[in-house]
């Protein structure tokens, strides 16, 4: 089992309360969420590094998609959604 340590952070009163209220209707702690939050950003920069295979250099440019498509964004809110972070 991995070791636990303390973290203090210091958020407004406002930030505090949506905490709470979002911990109580997902049944979580702030402490699972906020290390749900880091561990998704973290996979996310993950992502980034990650440079693609031949395969997926081959189908390179064969889906089109609008200009303001936002892949950044997708990929957040699927996490997001996968750790159940909204």
């Amino acid at each position: 089992m991995e070791e636990k340590t303390k973290l203090t952070l210091r958020p407004s009163r406002k930030v505090i309360e949506l905490a709470h209220q979002m911990a109580k209707e997902e049944n979580t702690s702030i402490t699972q969420m906020f290390s749900a939050f880091i561990m998704a950003r973290h996979r996310i920069k993950s992502i980034k590094k990650i440079p693609a295979g031949p395969l997926t250099r081959s189908v390179l440019g064969v889906l089109k998609v609008n200009q303001d498509f936002d892949y950044k964004k997708e990929v957040e809110d699927i996490l997001d959604a996968k750790y159940s972070l909204k």
